[in-house]
């Protein structure tokens, strides 16, 4: 039995990976273990880590905090990152800036707030929102998941 997917994050982060994998030129110049927790409904329903060290060493994006702790090499800041599904969603797509979200509360930071703000820029000069929004229409079970979102 297929399990099915709940949240748009397990697609797009996924997709995220996939995509750093195959264009090493996509890999950012920035060194950080980002702690994304994705909630639903005020409750915790996914952890994913992003292992960022310089645009020398492959991202890592997993849901595998044992994977993600065998990755680091070396010292690296760490910041933890809470935020609705949807409105991870809305942040990818360009609906929301990080600011606005932190500033509005809905999405919360614990740690290197200036780390968590190179993560966005990171994300805008590498074509991350385009992206995010051609995976979505060519996705038919994250077109799905949106338009679940959405009502």
């Amino acid at each position: 039995m297929v399990q099915q997917v709940q949240l748009i994050s397990d697609l797009l982060l996924p997709e995220l990976e996939r995509q750093l994998k195959a264009d090493k030129d996509l890999w950012p110049n920035v060194k950080g273990l980002f702690i994304v927790t994705v909630t639903k409904k005020k409750k915790a329903k996914a952890t994913w880590y992003l292992v960022l060290q310089g645009n020398e060493v492959l991202p890592l994006i997993t849901s595998s905090e044992a994977a993600a702790r065998e990755s680091v090499q070396g010292k690296i800041r760490k910041v933890k990152i809470q935020i609705d599904d949807n409105d991870l969603l809305n942040f990818i797509t360009g609906g929301m800036t990080g600011v606005k979200a932190y500033m509005t509360g809905r999405i919360k930071v614990k740690g290197d707030l200036l780390l968590a703000q190179r993560l966005e820029e990171v994300f805008e000069k590498l074509g991350g929102r385009e992206r995010a929004i051609d995976f979505i229409k060519n996705s038919e079970e994250a077109k799905a998941l949106t338009n679940k979102s959405k009502l």
